[in-house]
Formats: C-alpha cells, sequence, structure tokens
C-alpha cells in the first residue's frame, strides 16, 4: 500500500504514480490510498486500485475516518508492507504500525517544519527513503534516523512519456501556439509555498517580449495561490494587448504541455521531465536558484534533489538574465545544453532505478533483520575509543549493507549524533535486555577491554554483558581486543571460564594472543588481526595543518612535534620535567614547534599544561575535543610523535609519521613490536639521553622510517580488514570457517 495526502499535480505525487505503475509492471499487487486528485484516473487505468481517504490535512475527524477506512484496507486486501508519502499519512500509519506490525516504510520527499512539536509528531517508520543526500542528512540531523536505515533515491522519469517525440499538435491548438512563437513552460503546483517563481516569470515578460519574438509563456499547475498568479498574467496581457500568458491550472498531460518549450522554468521533478523530453532548462523556485543547467550545475543539482536548497535566492533580474542569455545563444549550443539533459536523465534518474532502490528498502524493512550490539568504552570522550567505534561501524558496512547497529554507550544521544546508529544507556539493564532479545551478535571491543589495572569493576561490566548475551543465545565475538592484564586470581578465573563460552575472538597483536593462552582460553575461534583503526584511510595533512593553524599553532614550514600524554601514578614532576627537555631539544636541534594532542581531555590536558609550563620553547595544546577525523588529520600534519596514548600511535603509524612510544602499559610495548618499531621509552625509568638520542635517530633515518611505517601500515590494514569480514559471516551463519 503506498499511501500520500492526495494525487494532485507535484512532484511527490507524480514520483508515487511512477512507482506504483513500475511495481505493478514488476508484479506486485497495488494499492493506493489517498484523498484523490487529478492522478486517480491515470492509475485506474494502469490497473491500480485507489482508495479514496481523507489523508488531506489534521482535521481531528478527518484523521478518525482515515485510522479507521486505512485499518480495514489493510486487512481486507491483506497489505504486506505500507509505505507512506507524507508527514499526515505516516503519522497516522505509524499509529497503526504499532498495533497492527506490518512492515512500514516511508519516503522523504521535501524538508519539513520543525516547530511548535510538529517535529514530534512525525513518524518516519522502520526504514527510510530520501530523494536526495541533502534530505538524508535532515533526517539524520534532525530526527536521529540511523544512517542503515535511509537509502537515497532518485526521482524517476518515465523517458519514453517524456520524450523528443511527444506528438503535441493538439496542445498548440488549444494553446494558440503559433508555429513561428517562442515558447516558455513552467510548471509547478500553484500554492503560496510553490508560486514564487511563477510571478517572477511573468515579471520579466515585458523584458523577455522585447528581446523575443512571438513570446508565449506557458504556466502550469493549479493551487490556493492560483488567483494571485493569473491576476499578475492578466495584467502583463492587457498590457501587451495580446495573451502572451497562459495559464492551463491543474493538468496531468504535463508531457504535451512540456513539448512545445524552447525553454522550460521549474525545479526538482519538473525540470527533470523536461530534461528528458530534451528541452533546456533554468532550474529555480522557492527555496533557491540554480540557473541555466549545464555540466558545471550538475553536483549542485545532484546535492539539492534540483530542489536548490542552500542556493542563492531566485529574481527576477536572475531569471531574465538567464532566459536573455539562452535565446542568444545558437542553435548548436541550444541543442547541446537539450541533449545533455536528456542523457544525464536516461542514465541516471530512471523510473527503473528508482523502484530498484525503493525494493531494496522494502526488502530491508520485511527481512526484520536481528541487531547488531556493540559494547565498548563509548561515549566517554576519549579520541581512541571514538575512532575505534567509527572503524568499527565503518567495518561492518563494508560486508553488510544496512546493518542494524545499536551501541551501549555512556553517552547515547552523542553516539547516535556522531555515528548515524542507534545508541541505548550502557547502564540501563531494562534497555540492554530488551535489545538482546532482539540482537544476533554481540561485539565486544576493540580495545582493552578484559583487564583489571584499571579496575575490577570494568572488567565486571564487560564480563556481565557477555555473560548476558550468551545467556540469550547471542553469538559473541571479541572484536580485536587487547587482554591483559589481569593481576587478581579470582578475575583471571573468571574471565576465563566467559571468554571460553564466546564464540569468536580476534585480537589486536600477537601478545594478547599469548594472554589468552595463558589464562586458558582455547574453545573459541582465536585469530589475531589488528586494530580497527588500521582499516580507515590515510587523513588530509593540509586539513590537519589548518586544525592545527586554529589552535595558534604557527603556519610555516618548520616542523611539528605532536605529544600525547596522559596522567597516571607514574607522571610525577620527573617526569613531566624529562618530557618538557625532550620537546625543548627538538625545538633546539630540529627547529621543530611542539603541539600537545590530549586524546582524552578530561586525564589529558592538566599534564600536557603542567609540561608546557616546565618548557622553555613555546608549544601549543589543542585544548578542544575534536572528532575523530579532526584529530586524526591533526596527527598526520605532524612530523614526529612522542606518544603514551595508545592510539595516537596507531594515527602516527597510520599516517607514516615517525614516532617514539612511551610505555604506561604493556599494550603501548605490544603494538610497537607488532609494528616493528623499537623506540619506545618508559614512564617510570624515563631516560632523557634515550629520547635524546631516539629524536636524533627519527630525523636522521626521516625517509627510511617513513618507508617501514608505509609498509607496516599497508600489512595492519589488510589484518583489520579481516575483522568486518569475520564479524558479518559470524551474524549471518552463526559461525566461522577455518
Amino acid at each position: 500500500m503506498l499511501s500520500l495526502m492526495q494525487l494532485d499535480i507535484g512532484g511527490a505525487e507524480t514520483h508515487v504514480v511512477e512507482l506504483a505503475k513500475e511495481l505493478k509492471r514488476r508484479g506486485f499487487n497495488i494499492v493506493i490510498t489517498s484523498n484523490g486528485g487529478a492522478y486517480v484516473k491515470e492509475l485506474e487505468d494502469a490497473g491500480i486500485t485507489h482508495y479514496r481517504v481523507p489523508l488531506q490535512n489534521k482535521n481531528p475527524l478527518n484523521v478518525l475516518k482515515a485510522v479507521r477506512q486505512l485499518k480495514n484496507i489493510i486487512k481486507e486486501e491483506k497489505i504486506d508492507i505500507v509505505h507512506s508519502h507524507a508527514r499526515i499519512p505516516s503519522f497516522i500509519l505509524g499509529k497503526l504500525h504499532k498495533v497492527m506490525k506490518f512492515p512500514f516504510v516511508t519516503t522523504a520527499h521535501w524538508v519539513f517544519n520543525l516547530k511548535y512539536g510538529l517535529k514530534y509528531i512525525t513518524d518516519w517508520g522502520e526504514k527510510s527513503v530520501a530523494v536526495s543526500e541533502d534530505i538524508k542528512t535532515y533526517l539524520m540531523d534532525n530526527y536521529k534516523i540511523p544512517e542503515g536505515n535511509i537509502q537515497v533515491t532518485i526521482n524517476g522519469i518515465d523517458t519514453d512519456k517524456f520524450s523528443p517525440d511527444t506528438e503535441c499538435d493538439d496542445i498548440k491548438k488549444e494553446l494558440g501556439i503559433n508555429p513561428d512563437d517562442t515558447v516558455i513552460v513552467y510548471v509547478s503546483r500553484m500554492d503560496r509555498s510553490r508560486s514564487l517563481v511563477a510571478k517572477q516569470l511573468i515579471d520579466t515578460v515585458d523584458g523577455i517580449n522585447s528581446v523575443v519574438d512571438g513570446l508565449k509563456v506557458v504556466i502550469v499547475g493549479g493551487g490556493d495561490d492560483f488567483e494571485n498568479v493569473k491576476n499578475r498574467a492578466d495584467a502583463v496581457n492587457k498590457r501587451l494587448g495580446r495573451e502572451c500568458v497562459v495559464l492551463t491550472g491543474a493538468r496531468t498531460d504535463i508531457n504535451k504541455l512540456v513539448a512545445p518549450a524552447d525553454l522550460f522554468v521549474g525545479v526538482s521533478r519538473a525540470a527533470l521531465e523536461a530534461m528528458a523530453a530534451r528541452k533546456p532548462v533554468i532550474i529555480a523556485g522557492n527555496e533557491g536558484y540554480i540557473g541555466l543547467f549545464d555540466e558545471d550545475k550538475l553536483q549542485v543539482g545532484i546535492d539539492t534533489n534540483f530542489c536548490c536548497r542552500g542556493c542563492a535566492q531566485s529574481s527576477p533580474e536572475l531569471l531574465a538574465a538567464d532566459i536573455k542569455r539562452f535565446f542568444a545563444m545558437g542553435g548548436e549550443e541550444r541543442n547541446r545544453l537539450a541533449q545533455y539533459g536528456r542523457e544525464l536523465v536516461k542514465k541516471e534518474y530512471s523510473v527503473s532505478r528508482m523502484t530498484d532502490d525503493t525494493m531494496k528498502v522494502y526488502e530491508w524493512a520485511l527481512s526484520k533483520k536481528k541487531e547488531i550490539l556493540v559494547s565498548g568504552y563509548y561515549g566517554f570522550k576519549n579520541s581512541g575509543d571514538d575512532a575505534l567505534l567509527k572503524a568499527i561501524i565503518n567495518d561492518l558496512k563494508k560486508y553488510k549493507e544496512s546493518p542494524e547497529i545499536v551501541v551501549l554507550s555512556a553517552n547515547p544521544r552523542e553516539t547516535i549524533s556522531k555515528y548515524r546508529v542507534k545508541a541505548i544507556s550502557r547502564l540501563n539493564p531494562f534497555k540492554v535486555i530488551r535489545h538482546m532479545k532482539r540482537a544476533e551478535l554481540l561485539i565486544s571491543g576493540g580495545g582493552t577491554l578484559i583487564q583489571d589495572a584499571t579496575s575490577t569493576k570494568s572488567l565486571m561490566y564487560y564480563l556481565a554483558i557477555i555473560s548476558l548475551a550468551v545467556k540469550k543465545g547471542v553469538k559473541v565475538m571479541l572484536y580485536s581486543n587487547g587482554i591483559g592484564p589481569l593481576n587478581n586470581k579470582r578475575n583471571v578465573k573468571l574471565a576465563s571460564r566467559v571468554l571460553n563460552r564466546t564464540d569468536v575472538i580476534t585480537l589486536r597483536d600477537p601478545a594478547a594472543a599469548k594472554t589468552l593462552d595463558t589464562i586458558g582460553v582455547k574453545k573459541p575461534w582465536i585469530r589475531v588481526t589488528a586494530d580497527p583503526v588500521f582499516g580507515m584511510d590515510i587523513a588530509d595533512k593540509a586539513h590537519g595543518r589548518a586544525v592545527l593553524k586554529s589552535f595558534a599553532v604557527p603556519d610555516s614550514e618548520r616542523k611539528i612535534l605532536g605529544v600525547s600524554v596522559r596522567r597516571t601514578k607514574d607522571t610525577d614532576a620527573e617526569f613531566e620535567k624529562k618530557i618538557a627537555r625532550l620537546c625543548d631539544y627538538a625545538h633546539e636541534k630540529y627547529g621543530c614547534y611542539t603541539v600537545f594532542l590530549p586524546m582524552q581531555p578530561s586525564r589529558d590536558e592538566a599534564v600536557s599544561k603542567s609540561i608546557m609550563g616546565r618548557m622553555k620553547s613555546r608549544s601549543s595544546i589543542i585544548d578542544k575535543r575534536l572528532d575523530v577525523y579532526d584529530m586524526i588529520s591533526t596527527v598526520a600534519a605532524t612530523d614526529l610523535c612522542i606518544g603514551m596514548r595508545l592510539h595516537s600511535l596507531i594515527y602516527a603509524t597510520t599516517n607514516r609519521v615517525p614516532l617514539i612510544a612511551v610505555e604506561y602499559d604493556p599494550k603501548i610495548k605490544s603494538f610497537m613490536e607488532y609494528a616493528g618499531q623499537n623506540m619506545c621509552l618508559t614512564v617510570k625509568d624515563m631516560d632523557t639521553e634515550a629520547g635524546i638520542a631516539m629524536i636524533d635517530r627519527c630525523f636522521r633515518d626521516y625517509d627510511a622510517i617513513k618507508s617501514e611505517l608505509s609498509e607496516c601500515h599497508r600489512k595492519l590494514k589488510e589484518k583489520a580488514d579481516e575483522n568486518g569480514r569475520i564479524a558479518i559471516e559470524l551474524y549471518e551463519k552463526g559461525s566461522v570457517g577455518a
């Protein structure tokens, strides 16, 4: 069942009509519900059932009547899937969906008013279709719909119906178009929210008429502003002493009305239909102005679904200038514009592609896929863990289209906003249990979750989540984990027992595998891979330099030393003096400017600022939390990295930045060994002279080290890519092959 407010002239209405006819051709039994309108006959002629339901407004009596009718139609027609195309039908059907449990899909054709609480009565169904990328972004930003629940499609155009071969002699006769007339056609609803350009076009007629022979402007459409548009047209016709502007009112034979045009003006679907008919087009509407369409305007057209959202406002002056420019062109150039438009529509905007996209969403909704829960140290404003979550989500999407990801987060609102997935509070037992019932797979990780160095409490939490998943029959995968240290014997015993009940464990380095073997974990399928962050793309160094500049880092050719430190029980005053000395040495010997990179500001800023206070040379600090992309780009923009935080070292390795590690935890040394790097200092016994020698070596062997890091990154990226494949294999098959 396709449901919309009404079937009068409009882009969304035409979209539904074309979709319905193509679905019918593919064997679907189609039912349409709306308040009726001009397109009902076309649908019925195509053998498609239409039910008249009062869905055109928010009148409470109409809403109640619509609820009863829709409920009966869904039952009597045995509807398998419901697809709504407007706010009011979506609201009503959303309520019925919760009771009747039918698969429910919506399409967003436009952006809606969010004021007066309207945002909260909008229902976007289980899955959504967006007719452009900017509408997809609008849905994610304003309604927090996960990215995986949205399919972007196009306004599919029937290029046989809208064709340069369309016969239109009857239309020419009806509208009084002579063989020598110059015809401009405009198509849109004449509602107050859509009629701006119709009025502006009429305002240009006096000026255009003086330079174009036999001008005839045909304006197609009806609506609540029709009389105002007509009055303006009548005034122009009276001044000119002839019927230069013709208003047709609402029509369904748009293909015939477009056929006589020398030039078309309009937006969205109407503009694409005119292109399909091989007509040059000026794209202009209430939302903005793109202008005379050619190759240079393609990207902005695609980005806004040819609706001009965010573009400069339309005006009579802009219209007149482009119209005059077009008619000043030679015939060859006009033909080139016309042919380009038709070829574009045939290639990129077919009804077939639109229907394929829609059917994909139907398959998503009908499959009722189970969720993938992701548990880790997420929502704590730590750049390394933010990067892990982003990498895991990217990994899963590589191997599974539209995965149902739900993250257990300390800050669900932020996680939803930043990562475009569903998220729940990691400490809400009711929500965790509810989603365990819906899940097929629990991913625990990445990071070093199975350790008691931080606290036994943290270890107990992650083991409890794993145990709950096992109890609920959910498959469990430790995703590229580090393991240990585990110091408490009771913790070792408990961890061994719980981990032996998991299905798959991938590990980020061989040391973690050794720890698992030591504590007796042997039953799961175990593989050493690499940290998921290695699977992310190499960052943009130029962008990183721009970020550094915004934090008062000099924008010059001088070298940048990036330093990532954190507070531990061993980072005393002596440690701070030694790090300060290394930074000053890099400045004195190599001209390095030091910038401190707090990966988790709450734990890193204070110690960073204390070291800065002990330095002789100037330095800067990134004293604002950066998103993952900005932080990785910032590390990429440095020339040397001294890092305590594991992911500062991973960011450096990924981007071929020579690095010196400062070990405060065994995972740092394990990583450096796995990456084939041996420049590692220790927090407890910081050796300043050894650090100076390492700085010297980095700059002496700079190109060789970068080459080593490049090869290291290539190998670790290959291993990291295995994580997502293994996870999806476990999710879909219930086990992992040899």
